[in-house]
């Protein structure tokens, strides 16, 4: 099982004693919006692979039957 924790959660973690309160929460939402971006990839590419591996397997079994 994976242990991941949001990088907003590990910002938490960090001294920021020498950011201000603005700051600190600027960094946490960019942090959140990259992670955001970066889901949104992962899941585009997901599903185009899924999407090529069910035309995949429909031309293979479509050219095996004719054979």
């Amino acid at each position: 099982m994976k242990n991941t924790q949001t990088i907003a959660d590990l910002l938490q973690n960090v001294n920021t004693s020498y950011l201000t309160d603005a700051e600190k929460y600027e960094a946490i939402a960019r942090a959140e919006r990259a992670e955001y971006i970066v889901a949104g990839f992962s899941s585009a590419v997901q599903a185009v692979k899924k999407a090529v591996l069910k035309l995949k397997t429909t031309f293979v079994s479509s050219s095996a039957q004719h054979a």
